[in-house]
């Protein structure tokens, strides 16, 4: 059984102020409720897998823009 113990609010993020969440490279744990800056595919608190894409049409049109405009600034 998995459960919340509260180390995920040691990897909890600010939201960025331009760019997407998911853009950024934050994750979400649907177990815990947070978003996380963490590196891992699994929650480091419930072990359970993190979200590393948005779910909504809208927001996955966002998150794909959102990538193509950062590349663009690399390149």
């Amino acid at each position: 059984m998995t459960y919340c113990i509260g180390k995920c609010k040691e990897y909890k993020a600010l939201k960025p102020s331009q760019i997407g969440r998911y853009a950024a490279g934050q994750k979400r744990c649907n177990y815990c409720e947070v978003f996380v800056d963490y590196d891992g595919l699994t929650c480091p608190c419930c072990n359970r897998q993190l979200r590393c894409l948005p779910r909504s049409r809208k927001g996955k049109e966002k998150y794909l823009s959102q990538v193509v405009v950062k590349e663009q600034l690399l390149n």
